[in-house]
């Protein structure tokens, strides 16, 4: 009983949004995704945590250094300064790792995770801040728009000039000024039991 209850406590003690509360904030989670919201301050240091192996989609609300992702699987890796704008289309890995911040000013992005039917691309798919070409497979379609029209699949819409995230069922529309980056969500999700 002892055991199950310690590891329990260390599965737990691994969940990004208890081990590191003021750098990871859920925004929104349904079937389809769940979006956090993740802050890095100048100097910050997060012990170990994991992430699931869901296929992810990173959007770089603001500007960031450099980040040293201490991966306990292998070793340790360096992302290089990013843009505000500026997206990565992520394979999807389950990883456990500790995070340093390098970069002077403070940073923000959002990870948008797929529990739906995955279509992995080769490699990491990354679009520049200034790129408007939309990239597209099974899973999903990335896309700038300004306006946004009524699409019929459920989306990720996200405001670059608030920096808000929001769900957008299928068909609806939205009613709203300024740069967006919209993930539209074109594979089912996935349900447990199902192969």
């Amino acid at each position: 009983m002892i055991f199950v209850f310690l590891l329990a406590m260390a599965a737990m003690a691994q969940d990004p949004y208890k081990v590191a509360p003021k750098n990871y904030r859920l925004e929104f989670e349904n079937d389809w995704v769940r979006v956090s919201r993740v802050k890095y301050e100048p100097g910050d240091k997060i012990a170990v945590h994991d992430h699931p192996s869901f296929p992810t989609v990173y959007i770089y609300l603001t500007d960031g250094g450099e980040i040293q992702f201490g991966h306990q699987e292998f070793y340790a890796l360096r992302r290089k300064p990013v843009k505000a704008g500026q997206i990565r289309f992520n394979r999807g890995n389950r990883e456990t790792h500790s995070t340093e911040y390098f970069g002077d000013q403070p940073s923000q992005y959002l990870r948008v995770e797929f529990k739906t039917e995955p279509d992995r691309p080769a490699k990491d798919v990354v679009i520049a801040p200034d790129d408007q070409t939309p990239f597209e497979n099974k899973m999903l379609r990335i896309e700038r728009c300004a306006p946004c029209n009524a699409v019929p699949v459920p989306s990720v819409l996200v405001s670059m000039g608030d920096l808000s995230a929001m769900w957008v069922e299928a068909g609806a529309a939205v009613f709203s000024e300024g740069k967006h980056i919209r993930v539209h969500v074109r594979s089912r999700p996935v349900r447990e039991g199902q192969p």
